[in-house]
């Protein structure tokens, strides 16, 4: 390496590096990558031109950053004063160009964390002390705000924009420009400004290879809920539940539909603040 420069940064293949970067073996860093301080970049990475780790931030393996994306920068919150915060990411996430996530706060937890196999596109934002699951994807300038919780499998299409404090349940789909006041029901399709339920997102059902018994009990319940419910008014989620289970129609899917729905209305704004319940993989067909 050459002398240190530029505040203790040196120059590693035309890379910033950090002293107190730890970088694993098999890393891949192109010329103008910054690696800053506390900075942990996990084995199999590639961090293209000009894109920035900063640190604290824990990174896992094969994640892909690509040119000018900038990861773990301070929190954009007036209140944020400098404290010690973190993000933490997982494996094989893509962060295409101009992506930047933030590290949290104190006030909020001050952890950013990001699960595994996501893909970030072109200039899409995540805020401070936010929870981005597994496989999720955000199409291009999504903007989360802080202290968002988008479970596995969602799919945010280019321009969405989710209010902080949001919940978006698993496997649900954002349509376009669409923004949102209050969480987005899992396993439902999401449109409009503020969005709003428009049906199941079956598209993404039968990529997560759900059962076709699983997709009909969705498809019907969506229909009572949002339909014959909402012509009685639709405040009750009990005797909803109850006309569900006798016309058989309650399934596990249904059943966190129902929990995630009642969450929601409990909390301020229809927003739940957290993500309760527990996370259910699909079951097999």
């Amino acid at each position: 390496m050459s002398k240190p420069a530029n505040g203790g940064y040196q120059l590693r293949d035309g890379a910033w590096i950090h002293p107190g970067a730890r970088i694993a073996e098999e890393v891949t860093l192109e010329p103008g990558a910054v690696i800053g301080d506390q900075a942990a970049v996990g084995p199999g990475c590639w961090i293209g031109a000009g894109a920035v780790v900063y640190g604290p931030t824990a990174m896992g393996r094969e994640n892909r950053i690509f040119p000018t994306a900038v990861l773990g920068g301070p929190p954009q919150d007036v209140g944020y004063q400098g404290e010690e915060t973190r993000l933490v990411i997982g494996d094989r996430n893509v962060f295409r160009e101009g992506v930047t996530i933030s590290r949290g706060t104190p006030k909020g937890g001050g952890v950013t964390r990001i699960g595994s196999d996501n893909y970030f596109m072109a200039g899409s934002h995540v805020g401070h002390d936010c929870t981005v699951e597994d496989h999720v994807v955000l199409a291009n300038d999504v903007l989360i705000a802080g202290h968002c919780h988008v479970a596995s499998h969602a799919n945010l299409a280019g321009g969405v924009a989710i209010v902080q404090f949001s919940t978006v349940g698993r496997f649900a789909f954002i349509g376009g420009l669409s923004g949102t006041t209050m969480d987005c029901e899992p396993f439902l399709l999401h449109d409009g400004a503020p969005a709003r339920p428009m049906g199941i997102n079956l598209v993404g059902l039968r990529r997560g290879q759900f059962p076709h018994k699983t997709i009909q009990c969705l498809k019907e319940a969506y229909r009572v809920i949002f339909t014959e419910a909402s012509e009685k008014g639709g405040e009750d989620l009990e005797g909803i539940r109850k006309e569900l289970e006798a016309r058989q129609l309650i399934c596990p899917e249904v059943g966190e539909l129902l929990d995630f729905m009642k969450q929601s209305r409990e909390g301020r704004f229809g927003r739940m603040r957290q993500l309760k319940m527990p996370l259910q993989a699909p079951q097999e067909s």
